[in-house]
Formats: C-alpha cells, sequence, structure tokens
C-alpha cells in the first residue's frame, strides 16, 4: 500500500500545479477572489502531494495490481481536488461540486450547474481543462513529470491501468509525449478556426479545450445551439471525429509519414459508416415529425450522431424532444463509443468489431467439417483466446454495472427508459440522456451516476479489482514480503 501512497503523493503534487493555470487566468480577468481561492486549493494540494510522497517515496518497481489501485483511486481524488474550486467560488454543495469535477475528468459532460455563463471565466476554464487533462488521462500527464530513467517497467503497468491496451511502438515516454504533442497540436488548430468562425479567444479555447477530449462542456446554457453556426459545427465534427480515433493511429500519420493510416483504420471507417447511416435515417424521421426541410434535419442528424458516438455530448437542439427511432439509435451509440487509444468512451469499436467476428467464427465452426482449423482474424492480426476472454468479460462485467446502476435509478422512480438512458450515458461518459439531469436529483442518484463515470473511464475492471477482496490479502501478501 506504501507503494499506491507515493503514487499518489505525487499525482496530488501535480494537480496542484495544474491549479495555478486557473488562477493565472483569473488574474487576467481581474477575478482576484477567484484566484485567490485557486491558490488555496493548489497550495493545499502542492503541500499534501509533497508530504505524502516524502513519507511513501515511490519505487521504480510496481506491481499490475498496485497500479490498477493506483488508477483507480487516483481518478476518485483528482476529482475531490477539481471539486474544492466550485465549492469555493460558486457555493455548490459539495456533492454538486464532486459530480461535476468527476464528470469534468471524466470527460461526461453532466452537469448540475443550470446558469452556466453566469460562472467567472476562471471557473469557466477550470471546468474546461479538466475535461482536457482527463481526456487525455490523468496517468498520461503524470508520466510527463516522471524524470528519464525513473520508474523502469512500473510505468507500463501504470498506463495499462489507465484502460490503455495498445501495443506501443516508442516505449511509454516516447509514446505519451507524442501524444502529447499531437493533442496540444490539434487543440491549438481546434481554437484558432473556432476564433476565425466568430467566437472570441476565451470561448474558442474552452470548446477546443472540451472537444478534443470528446468531453462536451459548453460555456453556454443550451451548449453549440447557443451559436447557431454552421461551420463551427463542421469543425467540432472534426475534431471529435480526430478525437475518438486511437492516438496512435495519429502517431503513425504525423511521426512515421503514414498519411492514410486514419482511413485504413477499420474502426474509422466503421465510425464514418454508423454515421452516415444512421444520419440518414434519423433525418427522414426529423424531418416527419418535426415537419421540417430535409436539409436542416441533415444538419441537426450528422451533429448529434457524431456527438453521441464519439461520446462528446454537445448539443444543438433539446435532444429530450426525440421522436422515438432517434432516441433508441442514439441510446444504442451511447454504449459503442469511438476507438480504443482515443478520448472517447463506452465500450469502443473494436471491440464491438471483435464481438462480431466471434459470433461469426461460432456460426462458422459449426458449418466446417469437425477438425477444421480456422483462426480468428481482424485484417492480417489473429485475435488470441486470450483476448477474446477478456473483451467477453469486460462485455459481462459493463452490461452488469448498467443493470445494477440502472435498478437504483428506477427503485428512486424514474421511468425504465430515462433511468437507463441516464446511467448507460454516464457510463459511456457521453453525458446527455433522456432524464432531465439537474441539481434536485436525489443524493442517492447523484452519487450513483458519479460511480458510472468513475467506472465507465476506468472500463470497470480496475474499479471492481478495487472492491475484490483478493486484492487487499495480495496487499497484505506483499507487505509481508518487502518487510
Amino acid at each position: 500500500m506504501k507503494t499506491v501512497l507515493g503514487y499518489l503523493g505525487s499525482i496530488i503534487l501535480v494537480m496542484g500545479l495544474t491549479l495555478t493555470i486557473p488562477a493565472m487566468v483569473a488574474l487576467i480577468y481581474k477575478e482576484y477572489y477567484e484566484a485567490f481561492c485557486f491558490l488555496q486549493v493548489a497550495m493545499l494540494a502542492i503541500f499534501i502531494g509533497f508530504l505524502v510522497r516524502l513519507k511513501f517515496r515511490p519505487p521504480a518497481e510496481i506491481t499490475v495490481i498496485e497500479a490498477m489501485v493506483t488508477s483507480s483511486l487516483a481518478w476518485l481524488i483528482v476529482s475531490l481536488i477539481g471539486a474544492l474550486p466550485y465549492v469555493l467560488i460558486a457555493k455548490m454543495p459539495f456533492l454538486d461540486a464532486y459530480f461535476e469535477a468527476m464528470s469534468g475528468f471524466t470527460t461526461t459532460g453532466m452537469t448540475l450547474i443550470e446558469n452556466i455563463p453566469s460562472l467567472p471565466h476562471s471557473l469557466l476554464l477550470w471546468r474546461a481543462f479538466t475535461q482536457w487533462v482527463g481526456g487525455i488521462g490523468i496517468i498520461l500527464l503524470f508520466i510527463l513529470f516522471i524524470p528519464e530513467g525513473g520508474l523502469g517497467v512500473g510505468i507500463l503497468r501504470l498506463y495499462r491501468a489507465e484502460a490503455r491496451e495498445e501495443r506501443l511502438r516508442y516505449g511509454v515516454r516516447g509514446t505519451v509525449r507524442r501524444i502529447w504533442t499531437i493533442y496540444l497540436a490539434y487543440t491549438f488548430t481546434c481554437a484558432t478556426l473556432l476564433w476565425i468562425l466568430g467566437l472570441n479567444p476565451f470561448e474558442a479555447l474552452t470548446h477546443a479545450f472540451t472537444c478534443l477530449p470528446t468531453g462536451g462542456f459548453s460555456t453556454r446554457d443550451f451548449s453549440i445551439g447557443a451559436y447557431n453556426n454552421f461551420y463551427i459545427e463542421v469543425v467540432l465534427i472534426i475534431f471529435m471525429i480526430l478525437g475518438a480515433t486511437n492516438f496512435l493511429t495519429h502517431v503513425r500519420v504525423f511521426f512515421e509519414g503514414e498519411f492514410k493510416a486514419i482511413f485504413k483504420d477499420s474502426e474509422v471507417k466503421f465510425m464514418l459508416i454508423l454515421i452516415t447511416i444512421s444520419s440518414i435515417i434519423i433525418s427522414f424521421e426529423l424531418a416527419t415529425y418535426n415537419h421540417q426541410g430535409f436539409l436542416e434535419a441533415l444538419r441537426t442528424s450528422i451533429f448529434q450522431v457524431t456527438s453521441i458516438l464519439t461520446t462528446t455530448g454537445y448539443t444543438t437542439v433539446n435532444i429530450l424532444n426525440f421522436p422515438p427511432l432517434t432516441k433508441a439509435i442514439l441510446t444504442i451509440f451511447m454504449v459503442i463509443g469511438g476507438g480504443i487509444g482515443s478520448t472517447a468512451g463506452a465500450i469502443k469499436i473494436m471491440r464491438i468489431i471483435i464481438f462480431m467476428k466471434v459470433l461469426h467464427y461460432t456460426l462458422i465452426k459449426n458449418i466446417l467439417p469437425p477438425g477444421t482449423v480456422k483462426m480468428l482474424r481482424i485484417g492480417r492480426q489473429v485475435i488470441s483466446e486470450e483476448s477474446v476472454i477478456r473483451i467477453l468479460g469486460f462485455f459481462i462485467a459493463y452490461f452488469l454495472l448498467v443493470g445494477v446502476l440502472g435498478s437504483i435509478l428506477t427503485f428512486y422512480g424514474f421511468e425504465p427508459f430515462k433511468a437507463f438512458s441516464a446511467v448507460l450515458s454516464a457510463q459511456a461518459t457521453v453525458g446527455p440522456c433522456f432524464m432531465e439531469i439537474s441539481s434536485s436529483l436525489p443524493a442517492p442518484v447523484k452519487a450513483t451516476l458519479i460511480f458510472g463515470m468513475w467506472a465507465g473511464r476506468l472500463e470497470i475492471i480496475p474499479v471492481l479489482i478495487l472492491f475484490m477482496p483478493n486484492t487487499w490479502k495480495e496487499f497484505l501478501r506483499l507487505r509481508r514480503r518487502k518487510s
């Protein structure tokens, strides 16, 4: 457990440093009280993080189970720190503030704030910045601060513990630095384009902070619909898709010169096919149901389908008013999500593809003569039995948790469809759902959705490991061995 505490201390220290950014923004906008509040929280986090790190200096080695527990607890603690500015500045009740911070760091985008434009600039920036940090990952931010030669093999285990399974070509440090370089470049490009298209510099930056990480927080109560600007919507659609694409594919494009890699990516192709087909279907229903022109309905459907599928959660209209088929399609897309290794949430497209391949493989095996050898492949890559078992286990855990959390919401009187859409949205880190989300929700419902966001962002398994008795028995065994 000392190892876990040592790494948590380092993460708290890093988060304290990030809190100085909104403090500087507060000074720029002459929000002196807000600057004082941010600096208070920053100094507190830096002090606690430094003390914990000093007492429990993290070793270079960390076991898989320690990495999983560190990752799980880090997101809880970081959200706790991130909630304090909401309490001090916006005077929010602690549970509401924690809900907002967890929604930010997990890039969910659900909000309990009813008058967003009334918030000071510094808090609006912090709100967006939490999504920007959370999108790429708290552990990946921490890895940036690790000196060369530190951590050894433990760095890979921490990387894997934050719901990352992709193979690495440049080692963990090299990969993380390349990812951050691309992430920064995309953020700057998105902000610049939004500024050119009419947003003021502050709103352009805050929306870039929430678009690329597929987060969805906006500075307006009516989200992107408040601007009613077709060109802004097009830019956001492009960067939502880029954010929902495996960042190792972006690395191949920019660092290896494989410019066609993004178009050869099976997840990107699958995503574009889903967006195209579903947008056309939804357009016809919206045009018929709302008695509006087809092109207007198509504009609405493309944006909302992209926003939900990439788990960003921006809206241009009130989705509560959508007709039944549209609601059903968007609810299914809350489950699918974007690509592996992207900033998107939910199950991820590659797992859906593998699941379909397994189903097809099972059918074919029953048709072929006994003893016939047929490998399970995606393209040229053979899918191992271990990978299939791990993915099927994830599917089971994912939907079991949806069932449990959805049942809790129905117990509090919400209609089943609304309740389960809220849970699916929280667990997939989408944001919008077909249930009214507000500060008037019962405290247990808020806590349930917080748990769903946390578990969904970490892709369930590290969270379940945290609650297993065997985990703590293993910690006792490790402690005895080290002593």
